[in-house]
C-alpha cells in the first residue's frame, strides 16, 4: 500500500509509566494465580485519573480493565451478562475520557468493539450487541461532528508508550496462544496492525475503531435472517447513513486500504457470499456518493501529504470497482462508476496537487485522464519529473501494475480542462473554491436509474441533504472542468 505513514508528534514523558508498568505485570501475575478483586489498583488509578485533565489512553485503559475483568468474575457466565458488561464497559469509558479531545474518546473504545465482535462470533443475543453497537456508531458520529466544530487537530497526537502493554490485561482471561494485536482488532488489515505496533496517532486508532464498529454493523444485518434482496435494498442507505456520519480521515483510508486487500477481513463472521454482496455495496458508497467531508475546508487543517494519500488509495479502489463490474458484464453500472470518477473532485485535487509542486513548473502538460488507469499513467509521468506521488515502491508497483493490466474501457469519457482554472490545491494551506455544474451529453442519461435507485432507499440521501449528493448535483466549483462522453454502442458483451 502508499502509506508511509507521518511521524506521531509525541506527547511529553509520561511521569506515570513506571507505575503503570509494574502494575500491569502485577495485575497480570495476580489474575492468573486466581485473585478475583482488584479494588487496590481502582483506588489508586481513580485517585489519578481525578488528578488529570487529559488522561493518557493507557492509563483509562487499564483502570477501566480492572473493573470489567472484576465485574467479569463477580457474576455467572450467562451470554446475556457478557452484553450488560459490555454496556457497562461502555459507559464507563465514555465516563473516564469526558474530557478528552474528540478522536482520544473514540478511539478509546477500542476495547468494547472487542468485546461486541467476541459476542458476534459467539452469535448470542445478537439483537442487543446490535442495539448496543449502534449506540456506540452514533456516539461516534457526534464525536466526529465535535472535531470538525472545533477544529480540533490532535489526529497526529502520538499515543504512549504502553499502549501495546495495556493490551493483554484486557485479553488476560482468553487462553491458548494469543496473538494480541491480531485478536484485539479483528477486523482491520495487517498493515494498519503493523502501524499500531509500530507507533500511530490518535487519529488512526479512532478510525480503527470506527471502521470496525461499522463492519461488525453490517455484518450482523447479514445474521439478522432478513433475505438477500431486502438487504441489498436496505443495506446501501445504512452504509451512506454511517460513512457520512463518520468524517475521519482515518475512517475511509482504513475502508479504501480493505477494498484493495484480497481477502476481505470480515471472513470468520459472514460467508463468502455474503462477504461479495457487503463488498459490492460497498463500491457502490464509494462511487457514486460524494461525501463533502472528504472536500472540506476543515480538512485544510490536515498535512498535505495525508489527504493526498488518501485520494491515491480512493484512485486505487476507483479503478479496482470499474474493473470489477466490468469483468462482471454490469454495463450500466459500469459506465455509471465511469461517470462518478469524472464528477468527483478527487482527480482534479490529485492534478492540482501535482500541477502546483514547485519542481513541476510547466513541465508536464495535462491530458485525457478519464480512468483511473489513465490519471495513474499521468502521475507516473509527474514522478519521472521530480514529484513523489507514491510514497513507497509498493503503491508504486501497485500503479505499474494496474496498467500492464489495463484493458481498453467499454466507453471512454473524454475531459477537457481548462488550464488556467487548475490552480485550487486541496493539500496546500490555500483554501479552495466550490464547483462549477458539470455538464454530460444525453447519450449516457440512461446511467442515472443506477444512481437514483441506490440513494432512493433513503429518501433523506438526495442532493438537499447535508450528509451526501448525487455527484451530478455538485454545483460551484473554481475548477470549471466540463464533461464530454463519446458515443459508444454498448453491444451484448462490451463491458466484459
Amino acid at each position: 500500500m502508499n502509506q508511509a505513514p507521518l511521524e506521531p508528534i509525541q506527547k511529553a514523558a509520561n511521569p506515570y509509566h513506571i507505575l503503570l508498568k509494574e502494575s500491569i505485570d502485577r495485575f497480570l501475575s495476580e489474575y492468573r494465580n486466581g485473585v478475583t478483586d482488584f479494588c487496590h489498583f481502582r483506588l489508586i488509578f481513580s485517585r489519578l485519573l481525578q488528578n488529570l485533565p487529559d488522561p493518557p489512553l493507557e492509563i483509562v485503559w487499564f483502570y477501566s480493565a480492572t473493573i470489567f475483568h472484576s465485574n467479569k468474575l463477580s457474576i455467572d457466565q450467562d451470554p446475556l451478562s457478557g452484553v450488560s458488561i459490555a454496556k457497562d464497559l461502555f459507559q464507563l469509558l465514555v465516563s473516564c475520557s469526558d474530557s478528552c479531545g474528540s478522536l482520544t474518546r473514540i478511539g478509546i473504545l477500542a476495547p468494547v468493539v472487542y468485546e461486541l465482535y467476541c459476542l458476534v462470533v459467539e452469535k448470542k443475543y445478537l439483537n442487543m450487541v446490535e442495539s448496543l453497537l449502534e449506540g456506540l456508531i452514533s456516539y461516534c458520529s457526534i464525536c466526529c461532528g465535535q472535531e470538525e466544530l472545533h477544529e480540533n487537530t490532535d489526529e497526529l497526537v502520538g499515543l504512549e508508550w504502553g499502549l501495546m502493554d495495556v493490551i493483554p490485561v484486557w485479553m488476560v482471561d482468553k487462553s491458548g496462544s494469543v496473538d494480541y494485536l491480531k485478536d484485539f482488532f479483528p477486523i482491520i488489515t495487517d498493515q494498519f496492525r503493523k502501524m499500531i505496533k509500530m507507533g500511530c496517532g490518535i487519529g488512526l486508532l479512532a478510525g480503527v475503531v470506527m471502521c470496525e464498529a461499522f463492519l461488525l454493523r453490517l455484518c450482523l444485518k447479514f445474521e439478522s435472517g432478513t433475505s438477500q434482496a431486502e438487504l441489498e435494498k436496505y443495506l446501501p442507505s445504512l452504509v451512506v447513513q454511517m460513512m457520512t456520519g463518520f468524517r475521519n480521515r482515518s475512517f475511509f483510508d482504513n475502508i479504501f486500504r480493505m477494498l484493495l486487500e484480497p481477502v476481505f477481513p470480515v471472513t470468520s463472521i459472514l460467508s463468502s457470499e455474503n462477504v461479495v454482496v457487503l463488498k459490492e455495496i460497498l463500491y457502490d458508497a464509494v462511487m457514486l456518493v460524494e461525501y463533502p467531508f472528504l472536500n472540506s475546508q476543515t480538512q485544510l487543517l490536515l498535512p498535505g501529504r495525508l489527504l493526498k494519500e488518501l485520494a491515491v488509495s480512493w484512485l486505487f479502489v476507483a479503478d479496482i470497482a470499474i474493473q470489477y463490474v466490468r469483468d462482471k458484464g454490469y454495463q450500466e453500472k459500469t459506465i455509471s462508476y465511469l461517470k462518478a470518477f469524472c464528477e468527483s473532485c478527487i482527480p482534479l485535487q490529485l492534478i492540482n496537487w501535482v500541477t502546483n509542486q514547485p519542481s513541476i513548473g510547466g513541465k508536464i502538460s495535462i491530458q485525457n485522464v478519464s480512468t483511473p488507469v489513465a490519471l495513474i499513467k499521468w502521475l507516473l509521468l509527474s514522478e519521472v519529473q521530480g514529484v513523489t506521488v507514491f510514497n513507497n515502491d509498493t503503491a508504486k508497483l501497485r500503479a505499474k501494475s494496474l496498467i500492464c493490466k489495463s484493458e481498453v474501457d467499454p466507453v471512454l469519457p473524454v475531459i477537457k480542462h481548462f488550464h488556467n482554472n487548475l490552480g485550487n490545491n486541496l493539500f496546500s494551506d490555500a483554501a479552495g473554491g466550490g464547483r462549477e455544474e458539470y455538464k454530460f451529453d444525453d447519450d449516457i442519461e440512461m446511467v442515472d436509474s443506477i444512481n437514483n435507485r441506490f440513494l432512493a432507499a433513503d429518501g433523506r440521501m438526495d442532493s438537499s441533504t447535508d450528509g451526501t449528493r448525487k455527484r451530478k448535483e455538485w454545483v460551484k466549483d473554481e475548477s470549471k472542468i466540463q464533461f464530454k462522453f463519446v458515443k459508444y454502442q454498448c453491444y451484448e458483451n462490451s463491458a466484459k
